[in-house]
This record gives C-alpha cells, sequence and structure tokens, in this order.
C-alpha cells in the first residue's frame, strides 16, 4: 500500500483524500468548548491527531533526510514510523536508523513541554479574570467558591431571577432583572445577634459591587470587587463547622472586645483636659493614630472586620465640606482579620468569645509584674477564652457518626485567627523578628536578601546592584510657598536620598494571631514605619514612575525617575547652572537642593541638609513609635546666631525645636516643611 502523496492543485480543488475518509468515520473529538470535557481538552499533555500534522516529522524531507517520501502523518504512530525512515513501500528495513533520527523525538518532547508550560501560563491569566456581572458569571463564580446556588422564578409583571447562594452558615439572595443586579440580601441562619447587627452594612456593600454604576455599559461591568468581598465570607464558611465552630461569630466576638477597647479610649480622652474643645472627630483620628487603633465591620467597601491605625493626613482638620470629601479618600493603614486552616503550623487554634477584654478594660489591682511589663501605656485587663471544642455529631437513627469522620472524639480545630495587613508594611529586618516574636512565633532560615530602601525604592532588575553598596535615589518636585498678592508661587526642589548604611528589611503583608492583644501591641511599631514610608513616598515620589538604577565611579547607586529626566531636560535644557549649588539660596528659576541621609537600625532617622539663609540648616529626625517625630538635632534655631530673637520678631510665639518635628507631622512632606522653615525663620 503506498503512501499517498498530496496533490498539487488548490485545496478547494482536491478531492478527499484516503485520511480524510478514515476522519470522517472516527468519532469526533472533544474540542475546549464541550462542558464535560473542558479540564482534558485544555490539558497539555492530551495529544490531537492535528497536533502532528505541525510537527518536524510532516516536513517535506522528514526529519532532515533528503531522501525520504513526503507524507501527512496523522497519529503519533505514523509520526514514529516516519522517524525510523521507514519507506513509502513500508519496507521493515532499519538499515538507516541512527541518532540523528531518534534525536528529532527528544526534539519534539521540548517542544510539548514549552507548549504546555505557555498553555499553563495562559490558563492561570484567565482564571484571574472573574468575568462580567451577569447571572451566568455569578453562578460560576459562586461554584468556583465551594457554594451551592439554587435559581427562584420571581413573580408578577417584571419579570426577575433571584440566584440563593447558600453556604454552611451564610445565604447570600440576589435579584437580577435582564442580568442586572437589583438587591442583595445577606443571611446568617445559624449565627447570634453579634453577627446579625451587622448586616445591613454588609448588604450595601454588596450591593454597591453588583449595581451597575451610572454612565457605564454592561459589557463592562465586572465582578472583580464582589468577588473579593464574597470571598471573605466563603473562607469562614468553609472552615467553619456547624454547629461547634461558627467562624462568623469567632470574629465578630473578636470586634466587640475591640470596640470596647475604643470606646474606653474615646472615654478617656474625652476626660482628658488637653484634648479640651477638640471635636468629636478630631478624638476619634487620636485614637486610630494614637491610642489602641478604630475597629469596623464592613466598612469602605470592604465585607469582614478591620482594625484601622493609621490615616494620611491625620493631623489635617476637616473644616469645610470640600475638605470632609477629601479626608475620606486619604489613605487608611488597616489589619484585616479572618480565619484561615492551620495547616502544617502548631499554633493556637481559634476560640469564640467577646470577652478578650474585662468590663472594666483596666487592671485595678496589677501585680508588680504587670507594673514592669507595661512601659508607659495603660495596663489593659485581658482575659483568656476557653478553648473551642469540636464535638462529635450523632445522628438519632443509627447512632452513629455523621459528617466528617474526624469527628469520632472531640479536638481542638484546625484553624487559627489570621491578620492581614492593607496595605502592607515595609521594616528592617529586626522589627520584623520582633513583631513574629509577638504572635509567638519565630521566623524560619529562609531569609531573602533584600535591603530595607530597596523594599521601598525597587532596583531595575536589569541593573547589577550590589545590597551592600550605598545608593542614591534623586528626585524633582514643585513645592508651594505663601501666598503673595493672592498668588500661590513654587518652588523647584531637587532633593537626593543617601543610603550609606544599608540595612536588610522585610514586608509585612500576612501574620497569624491567637489573642486581640497581639495586634494591639504591635501597633505602635505599624505606625512608625507607615509614617517613614509615607514620608519617603510624598518627598521622593519615586513609586510613581519607572525606576533606571546605574552604577556610579564611588559604587554609589543613582535612582531617577522619568519624570526626574522630563522636569530636567525642561529646565534650561538641563544646564547645571541654572539649579544653583548645594547650600546657596536658589537663582532665579533654579532648584533647592535638599539632601537626606536615611539611617534604618536601630532607628529610623534621617538628616536633612538644605540651605537656609546665607548658610546650610542641618537637621537630624527621630522616627518614633506611633509615627512621631523628635529632632535629635538642628542649628536652625540657632540662639548664638540670633535665629530665635528673629523668630520671634512680629510671630505670635518663639518656635522651639520639637515644633520643628510637629510641623513635619501634619505635612508628611520633607520638601514642604523645608519650605515652611525657609519662610518661617526667613
Amino acid at each position: 500500500m503506498a503512501t499517498p502523496t498530496p496533490m498539487k492543485h488548490a485545496p478547494s480543488q482536491q478531492g478527499r483524500t484516503p485520511s480524510q475518509h478514515v476522519a470522517a468515520a472516527t468519532p469526533p473529538v472533544s474540542t475546549p468548548f464541550s462542558s464535560s470535557h473542558a479540564h482534558a481538552a485544555f490539558s497539555p499533555h492530551r495529544s490531537s491527531p492535528h497536533h502532528f500534522k505541525k510537527s518536524p516529522a510532516n516536513s517535506s524531507t522528514l526529519l532532515g533526510h533528503p531522501g525520504s517520501v513526503p507524507a501527512n502523518f496523522d497519529s503519533p504512530s505514523a509520526a514514529a514510523f516516519g522517524a525510523l525512515e521507514i519507506g513509502g513501500g513500508l519496507g521493515l528495513g532499519l538499515d538507516g536508523v541512527g541518532v540523528v533520527g531518534l534525536g528529532g523525538l527528544g526534539l519534539a518532547r521540548a517542544d510539548d513541554d514549552e507548549r504546555a508550560k505557555r498553555l499553563h501560563a495562559i490558563l492561570d491569566i484567565l482564571s484571574q479574570t472573574q468575568g462580567q456581572v451577569s447571572e451566568a458569571g455569578l453562578d460560576r463564580l459562586a461554584k468556583a467558591m465551594g457554594l451551592e446556588c439554587m435559581w427562584e422564578e420571581g413573580m408578577g409583571a417584571v419579570r426577575s431571577r433571584t440566584l440563593i447562594v447558600a453556604g454552611a452558615a451564610l445565604a447570600v439572595e440576589i435579584v437580577l432583572s435582564n442580568n442586572l443586579v437589583r438587591n442583595v440580601s445577606l443571611t446568617y441562619p445559624e449565627s447570634n445577634a453579634s453577627v446579625m447587627k451587622h448586616v445591613e452594612r454588609a448588604n450595601q456593600i454588596l450591593l454597591d459591587d453588583l449595581k451597575l454604576p451610572p454612565r457605564q455599559s454592561p459589557l463592562t461591568h465586572r465582578l472583580a470587587r464582589f468577588s473579593e468581598n464574597l470571598e471573605r465570607l466563603a473562607v469562614l464558611d468553609r472552615l467553619s463547622v456547624i454547629p461547634s465552630l461558627n467562624l462568623h461569630e469567632a470574629v465578630a466576638g473578636v470586634l466587640e472586645s475591640l470596640e470596647k477597647l475604643y470606646n474606653w479610649d474615646l472615654s478617656k480622652l474625652q476626660e482628658d483636659p488637653a484634648m479640651s474643645g477638640k471635636s468629636e472627630e478630631s478624638l476619634k483620628t487620636t485614637v486610630l493614630c494614637a491610642r489602641h487603633g478604630l475597629p469596623s465591620m464592613h466598612a469602605r467597601g470592604r465585607v469582614g472586620l478591620s482594625l484601622d491605625y493609621w490615616l494620611e493626613k491625620r493631623l489635617v482638620p476637616a473644616t469645610t465640606e470640600t475638605t470632609k470629601a477629601i479626608a475620606a479618600d486619604e489613605k487608611t493603614w488597616s489589619v484585616l482579620i479572618g480565619c484561615a486552616p492551620m495547616g502544617e503550623l502548631a499554633y493556637q487554634p481559634v476560640r469564640i468569645s467577646d470577652a478578650w477584654l474585662s468590663n472594666d478594660v483596666e487592671k485595678l489591682t496589677p501585680t508588680a509584674e504587670d507594673l514592669l511589663s507595661v512601659g508607659n501605656g495603660p495596663l489593659l485587663d485581658w482575659q483568656e477564652p476557653p478553648d473551642a471544642i469540636l464535638q462529635s455529631i450523632k445522628t438519632e437513627d443509627t447512632g452513629g457518626l455523621s459528617g466528617d469522620p474526624s469527628l469520632a472524639a472531640p479536638k481542638l480545630p484546625e484553624v487559627i485567627f489570621n491578620a492581614r495587613f492593607d496595605p502592607p508594611v515595609t521594616v528592617p529586618f529586626s522589627v520584623w523578628h520582633q513583631i513574629y516574636q509577638l504572635v509567638g512565633l519565630t521566623p524560619g532560615p529562609d531569609f531573602a536578601p533584600v535591603t530595607f530602601d530597596s523594599l521601598n525604592f525597587p532596583v531595575s532588575p536589569s541593573s547589577n546592584h550590589d545590597p551592600s553598596e550605598p545608593r542614591v535615589i534623586k528626585g524633582r518636585k514643585h513645592v508651594q510657598s505663601n501666598p503673595k498678592n493672592g498668588e500661590r508661587p513654587t518652588t523647584s526642589y531637587t532633593n537626593t536620598l543617601f543610603v550609606y548604611k544599608p540595612v536588610y528589611g522585610r514586608t509585612l503583608s500576612e501574620l497569624p494571631f491567637s489573642h486581640p492583644s497581639q495586634l494591639v501591641r504591635m501597633l505602635p511599631y505599624l505606625r512608625q514605619y507607615a509614617f517613614l514610608s509615607t514620608l519617603l513616598e510624598n518627598s521622593f515620589d519615586a513609586k510613581m514612575a519607572d525606576i533606571v538604577s546605574t552604577g556610579k565611579e564611588d559604587k554609589s547607586t543613582e535612582t531617577v525617575t522619568v519624570r526626574d529626566e522630563y522636569s530636567h531636560f525642561m529646565t534650561e535644557n538641563g544646564d547645571p547652572a541654572s539649579h544653583g549649588e548645594r547650600g546657596e539660596q536658589p537663582r532665579q528659576g533654579g532648584s533647592v537642593f535638599m539632601d537626606v541621609v536615611l539611617t534604618a537600625h536601630p532607628v529610623p532617622r534621617l538628616q536633612v541638609v538644605f540651605p537656609f539663609r546665607n548658610r546650610t540648616a542641618d537637621v537630624m529626625l527621630e522616627i518614633r513609635i506611633n509615627g512621631l517625630v523628635h529632632v535629635v538635632s538642628q542649628n536652625v534655631l540657632d540662639d548664638a546666631d540670633g535665629a530665635s530673637e528673629a523668630v520671634g520678631k512680629g510671630k505670635s510665639k518663639e518656635l522651639a525645636p520639637q515644633d520643628l518635628g510637629r510641623v513635619l507631622e501634619v505635612c508628611e512632606d520633607l520638601g514642604i516643611w523645608c519650605e515652611w522653615i525657609r519662610r518661617r525663620c526667613e
């Protein structure tokens, strides 16, 4: 039987070949669009006959052997015969078989592996897309999270459908009309009143996620935000064991204790004479940023419990409706509190209680050991609730166990409390180790050598930066000065950050905990580095542009943003003479040079140098816990130079050195702070 030779006509003029008749007689191959075989069809290890038509065995030279007869192979076995150099008459002479002929199979296998990797990468990208807000999209999303779905047809003139998404301890009813969401209702049939009293806020958040915004097409309305919120609810539901372990009640119990602490802090501030005359909003901000944080359930478009501990522009008062609207959009640092499976981690399991803190809040009769451990803050009366025990569940009919066979005897749950930092906080390695010790963990040995400054200002992957070398990070900004004649002139600042002593660091993104007191104790350190990161980002703006790192002759690294290069080009074609010199007053149209030296260990310090009068100002700042700025040294308010007398002349009061730190806490920007000193103390 001879191998058919391809005809030299156009495809439309060719008759059906024998291979085509054979293909028509075989059952159809499952396609990727077949619902029952979708996974198998997408599998990179599943081969189809059409795959081998594109293989090297289908070429006219047959794996590089020019004497071979061209053939069309439709199966893996046919391709293998071609690799063994079997002739057109199907003779079995294997004289020509050699290493070269078999090497083609290895090449084809390598191509298969590469194709499989690409296919897996495509599937990973597709899995991150949650789809559109529609009946099919909501049904598919809920089932992917392990929740049960059921549809109910609506009654009345307006035709609607209701999707009921149910789990072990929750149910979500979503009413749709023509694929548009009309209403969302969340219920907890198995939960107590502490969970149910926050349902209305959750309903509004879920409805806002699914409701079509004005001037937006249904084709572009995505499920991303709703998917994140539903996933938080689904995680607690999947890990719950009803009725022994309801994690929705466990999280609500933590909220009850944190709210008790928040109300106690607020009452103490109201009794403080130093806070008299302050508005209610100012007192709440003080509790959030300087006391034990502000707990909230279902807030800022996010379902779940969060403990807010830091706020951008916290000391800027919101006096008008405009400033209040701006303040509502300011960045907030939070700890998101939830639950996670224990896995292989040996840790204290989750406990269900609303009595983590006594009703008195503060210990009335502290011991000597308590007084030594408390420090300067109040001594809180934390309690230790009993363990949560999973009881075995027996059926009445058979008397045997029902459900999970692992509940044959009482046991502790394999679930832990979990804290997720939003946004993640970059800290030195020593602080990262200290926070791990606060929650009763010892960090593992897998330590990546990443420096604290490179986590705040990432190094370009193409650069050969040595972490042990110093770095120089530059940025240019325009700072508004005091208004004159109804105008607000701007001053150009060229800011340079020097890192001479690199310190290794880590980013805190997620952490287990066993008691709310552990979260409260770490808040002062989180505020310290949240304020430092805000200060660096506002002053150098390096996270808002692509970063290019280049080595210098002094083996330091200069980091320049794209925006910096544009500003340098637009300033008199980059003429260095127009920028002035460090320590000198800027010329007309030039820049003020501000140099900052960052030291991250043992306490973060910033040495700020900038031109002031006819000399150079040098101020050493220390960022302490709770985000407080302490002035270590300065030569701006030097009595010997007559600066204090000049400051007091015509002013309401004379400035003290620590007032400089207070001003920096307000403006949260080194450039604005330097400009304020230059104008205020001129």
